[in-house]
């Protein structure tokens, strides 16, 4: 996924940031030329400059609001006038220009993507160290004139690494020469890590987030493939049947096959229907798990006339989101095949907290099955296959028990530990 991707956030576009600083850019200007100098001498606290940058990364759910947040406290921090982050991008292995603070829209433009060595923003990232350069105006490895252009005097480029890799640049501008002599170098590279680890962990939960998509996505287009499709395949041969009824003169038996379609399309209909119900209803995060089951139960009772009732609710507590999302897709999946086929009167999901795993049962009345060609593994019912799927993502696992004529039970065992990736500790 290529970070250039990434929107870049103008100036005015963070909420907030106002009130965040103690000195705003305008303040800057205002102080003057010689009051800039004087303040620069002052460097911030090593452990509130970390606290600071900390905080923003990890409040913001966007990356790209979160970086330019962080530019404006550390250009209040290190009393610099202006500021930008690029970020590698995947592949090329460009700079792209992500988050400015300050900068002219020229400047934006020229610098929105600088190849991976060239210039001293190129040579720091090479290097994989913090880079101050006193005087650019006498420092010959400047190859790209955009920041004299700028009027920057000198400037100081901290790579931005996760683990073993160097993932962007932070760069902070001086119009003055010698603006940062006196700046704490083991601090940037401190600085320099806090953002990578924030840049990493904001990949990680955007591609765990299209992962989810795109999972999501399989399940619709198996629903649609194996239930809604195969209704039309049949709708298609019946209608064609009643047209050659019609044209032999046996009304009597096409009006049987128009009966046969009408209530083909009643219950395709329904499916439908539930489908957009199920994926309109989840749980959220931070939000109440019983709740949202409470909501759904009450909706599946009142469209299919099948009493539903919640037990042991309170045993919910404590299951982490991401296996809370991974059952209440199996609870679903129990529920519609229960509507499809159970012809029950009465649904129950029974919940328990065991000692190794959180127990989920969904129970009907209904009549029953044969769970010993269920359970195989290895055999073909959509429904049951995509539950194993989702109990296995968070180390779980779903079994059936029924007995013809007097109900079915799917059990739904997730194991204590689960975290919040829903991975299984």
């Amino acid at each position: 996924m290529g970070e250039c991707a990434l929107r870049m956030v103008n100036d005015d576009e963070v909420p907030g940031v106002e009130e965040a600083g103690n000195v705003q850019p305008a303040d800057r200007a205002a102080s003057g030329h010689d009051g800039a100098c004087v303040a620069r001498r002052d460097q911030p606290d090593p452990l509130r400059a970390l606290h600071v940058v900390a905080a923003v990364v990890s409040q913001s759910p966007a990356l790209a609001k979160a970086l330019n947040a962080v530019l404006d406290r550390l250009l209040d921090l290190a009393r610099a006038d202006t500021g930008a982050i690029h970020l590698v991008e995947d592949g090329s292995g460009e700079l792209c220009l992500v988050a400015s603070r300050g900068l002219s829209e020229a400047f934006r433009i020229r610098e929105s993507r600088i190849p991976r060595g060239a210039c001293l923003c190129g040579l720091s990232l090479a290097m994989d160290d913090p880079l101050v350069v006193d005087d650019l105006a006498e420092d010959a490895r400047l190859s790209r004139p955009a920041c004299l252009d700028e009027r920057v005097g000198s400037l100081v480029s901290v790579p931005l690494r996760s683990r073993d890799r160097t993932l962007g640049l932070l760069t902070l501008y001086a119009r003055e020469p010698r603006a940062f002599q006196a700046i704490d170098r083991t601090l940037l590279s401190a600085i320099g890590w806090e953002l990578g680890v924030a840049v990493e962990n904001a990949r990680w939960f955007a591609a765990m987030r299209e992962s989810a998509v795109a999972e999501e996505r399989a399940v619709i287009a198996a629903e649609l493939h194996d239930g809604i499709a195969q209704s039309l395949a049949y709708l298609n041969v019946q209608t064609a049947r009643v047209e050659q009824l019609l044209q032999g003169g046996e009304t009597e038996g096409a009006r049987r096959e128009l009966d046969g379609i009408r209530e083909v399309i009643r219950s395709t209909y329904e499916d439908v229907r539930q489908l957009l119900v199920d994926f309109r209803s989840a749980p959220k995060e931070g939000g109440a798990f019983a709740s949202s089951l409470h909501a759904h139960l009450a909706t599946f009772e009142l469209r299919n006339q099948i009493r539903a009732e919640l037990v042991g609710e309170e045993c919910l507590q404590g299951l982490a989101f991401c296996p809370q999302a991974e059952v209440f897709r199996m609870i679903q999946e129990a529920l519609a095949n229960v509507r499809k086929h159970a012809r029950a009167s009465q649904v129950r999901v029974v919940c328990a907290r065991m000692p190794a795993a959180w127990e989920i049962r969904v129970e009907d009345d209904g009549v029953g099955c044969d769970a010993t060609r269920l359970n195989d593994p290895s055999g073909a019912h959509l429904g049951l296959r995509i539950m194993r799927e989702r109990a296995a993502r968070v180390g779980g696992s779903v079994r059936l028990s029924s007995t013809p004529g007097r109900g079915t039970t799917v059990m739904i065992e997730v194991p204590v530990g689960s975290d919040e990736d829903g991975s299984a500790r």
